[in-house]
């Protein structure tokens, strides 16, 4: 007797977890299935609209305009910004330091990307080296010693540029400085 009573415990058991595992095996079937609905009304909805769209031309003639003007608009802008570099050439200016002549002598390399700009530039060379000399020599040695003394220069000398051609700092104009040899003696 006290072993059907312990086969009857063990077959409730048994059955309780067979319960508990068929639960979750239908829980886990109704996810799928959920999932697999939801995954056919997008492919459906999706099918419908390609459908429409192909029945209607003015419809797929202007997304398709419209995706030309889009990429016709992103290609003119590329085309647009090509780098134009311009050399200024070497300059050498001489600076006063604690009772002594030190020198400067840089390469300047001009950067825009609007070819009128560039071609103004190109015909400057001679205003744009001699208002950068002027620049240059008015500096403090100690300072362009220092990697933060020549970005400033370099900023400077960027906007001593656009100030010889007369452009507007946020138009059209000289993008960039460039100093493509620095050196200090």
């Amino acid at each position: 007797m006290a072993e059907d009573e312990a086969t009857k415990k063990k077959k409730s058991a048994d059955e309780d977890q067979s319960e508990e595992s068929s639960g979750g095996k239908r829980k886990l079937i109704l996810i799928i299935l959920g999932a697999v609905l939801l995954l056919g009304i997008g492919i459906g909805a999706g099918l419908f609209a390609g459908k429409m769209m192909a029945d209607d031309p003015e419809a797929a003639e202007s997304t398709v305009a419209e995706e030309d003007e889009e990429e016709e608009s992103d290609r003119k802008k590329k085309d647009d910004r090509h780098n134009i570099y311009i050399t200024v050439g070497k300059l050498l200016a001489a600076v006063e330091h604690e009772g002594s002549t030190r020198y400067i002598q840089a390469e300047v390399d001009l950067v825009g990307y609007e070819k009128t700009v560039m071609d103004d530039a190109q015909h400057n060379v001679p205003a744009l080296r001699n208002r950068l000399l002027l620049l240059f020599a008015s500096q403090k040695f100690d300072e362009v010693r220092t990697i933060a003394g020549r970005e400033r220069l370099r900023v400077e000398s960027l906007k001593a540029v656009n100030d010889v051609l007369e452009l507007d700092p946020k138009g059209d104009r000289v993008e960039d400085v460039y100093f493509t040899a620095f050196v200090i003696q």
